[in-house]
């Protein structure tokens, strides 16, 4: 069920996005309307991390399983801690240049994020 609500906003993230960016520009937007946008593109990644993370999974026939069920809540983590990636480097592109050490240092973040997932979760 998580999974069908997860594509539905998804899906519903893309239409807006491009309907957005047809429509509107960030000066008519405004405030709330980049906070929409960028909020939406997280969702639309979010829904495609988790597919990934999902393929992965399977692939790699990792088979955590409590109660003969595969543990979703890890995936979902990870799912957000990896989506998050690709907004911290737009924000980084509004502010300043984007170079290979800001993609390195987004990627240690990331990294950083998905080793405190294993951790803790």
């Amino acid at each position: 069920m998580r999974d069908k609500i997860i594509l539905g906003l998804s899906g519903v993230s893309l239409f807006g996005i491009l309907a957005m960016l047809n429509y509107t520009s960030p000066m008519k937007a405004g405030v709330l309307g980049v906070l929409v946008f960028f909020t939406m593109i997280f969702m639309l990644l979010f829904g495609i991390m988790v597919g990934l993370i999902k393929v992965f999974q399977k692939i790699l026939s990792d088979k955590r399983s409590v109660g003969g069920r595969t543990v979703d809540n890890k995936v979902y983590m990870y799912a957000v801690v990896a989506a998050f990636g690709p907004i911290m480097l737009l924000m980084v592109q509004a502010f300043a240049v984007v170079n290979i050490f800001t993609i390195m240092l987004v990627m240690l973040f990331v990294f950083l994020g998905c080793f405190l997932v294993h951790k803790r979760a």
